[in-house]
């Protein structure tokens, strides 16, 4: 399948010469999937007030070269995709003490909250210190897969080129059902490769938070309620990580790339799981022979084709670890179709598309 040569609707919001300027506090950590998103707000003439950034775990005693490396590397992260920008950032871990957050927050004057991959709920009363109160970007078209493992359930139901996407929405006292003010659909081109997959959320969340998030905050959008249904809970299962020989290359392929590094995929050879990493060789069709391992190394038959992929251990999880460190969004990648929801201006916008049920 192919990308559209367009989505549904695209409305432009250009920033406005002497227009108010916005500032915003963000909660999300500091990565290669949110720093296009503050990198994004800063372009469209907005500040950026806080960005409060998951708090590391205080050693017993001395000090701590892991935390010092974490710091370094967000330092490191902030300085590429904001520049000089001055950025304060608020240290916030479990257990989570939200008094005190709050007590830190009214000095900044922020218009409004905007988060990704926090794994709590934001307490109303912290949300009811921002005037235009919370959003939150949702890995996933809401609202289908609302819950914490969007990315990883639609791959493994097979649902990717269907509900993929990102959405922006108001945060509410429950997950993921708040109003939706603007998603950006993903097409099966959006999954090809593990890069491919961080670069297109990256490229969606910068383009939302540029576009949807000012017109939100300046009244032009309203967002659309989301509707009522039996919607996939997006919770990942220990299920979803085994590898069949009656899937295909390419759906074990694309495990790989979302769930392969972080929990990984796992087959069953000789009554023992062993952890996969890439594949590496096609060997033919398939034999009806069980999965042989040997030197790092497991063949196994899939339902379109016998495969060679390697195991996954220490030495390649480093290597990984440092290639995701350098890697750099690819050159030239388009700017994507967003659709917008509720009024702008005079102007009608797309509904909520009729309520798709899950799988």
């Amino acid at each position: 399948m192919s990308c559209p040569a367009g989505f549904e609707k695209m409305i432009s919001f250009e920033p406005v010469a002497g227009a108010r300027q916005l500032n915003a506090v963000f909660i999300l950590d500091v990565s290669a999937y949110t720093g296009p998103l503050l990198s994004g707000w800063i372009e469209a003439g907005n500040r950026i007030g806080a960005i409060i950034v998951p708090g590391f775990q205080r050693p017993s005693r001395g000090f701590s070269i892991g935390n010092f490396r974490r710091r370094l590397r967000r330092q490191l992260l902030l300085r590429r995709y904001l520049g000089n920008t001055p950025v304060k950032l608020i240290e916030f871990g479990r257990p989570y003490d939200w008094d005190e957050l709050g007590r830190q927050l009214p000095d900044i004057a922020a218009d409004v909250l905007i988060c990704y991959a926090f794994p709590t709920l934001i307490p109303q009363q912290l949300l009811g210190l921002f005037p235009k109160g919370g959003l939150n970007f949702h890995p996933a078209l809401l609202p289908n897969y609302r819950g914490p493992h969007p990315l990883h359930r639609l791959v493994a139901d097979g649902q990717h080129a269907v509900h993929g996407g990102v959405t922006l929405h108001k945060m509410s006292a429950n997950f993921d059902d708040g109003d939706i003010l603007g998603q950006v659909p993903f097409c099966e081109a959006h999954w090809a490769t593990r890069r491919d997959v961080a670069d297109s959320v990256a490229t969606a969340m910068r383009a939302l938070v540029r576009e949807v998030a000012p017109a939100y905050c300046k009244d032009l959008v309203s967002g659309t309620r989301q509707p009522t249904g039996d919607f996939v809970w997006a919770r990942l299962e220990r299920n979803h990580m085994a590898i069949s020989s009656d899937m295909s290359i390419e759906h074990v392929a694309r495990l790989w790339h979302v769930l392969g590094g972080n929990p990984g995929i796992y087959l069953d050879v000789a009554g023992r799981e062993v952890r996969l990493a890439f594949q590496i060789a096609r060997l033919g069709p398939p034999t009806g022979k069980g999965p042989v391992r040997r030197w790092g190394r497991v063949e196994f038959d899939l339902a379109n084709g016998r495969v060679r992929y390697l195991t996954y251990g220490r030495l390649l999880k480093r290597l990984m670890k440092m290639h995701t460190a350098f890697a750099r969004p690819k050159a030239g990648k388009p700017c994507p179709e967003i659709r917008v929801f509720g009024k702008v201006a005079s102007e009608s916008v797309p509904e909520v598309p009729p309520a798709g049920r899950g799988v």
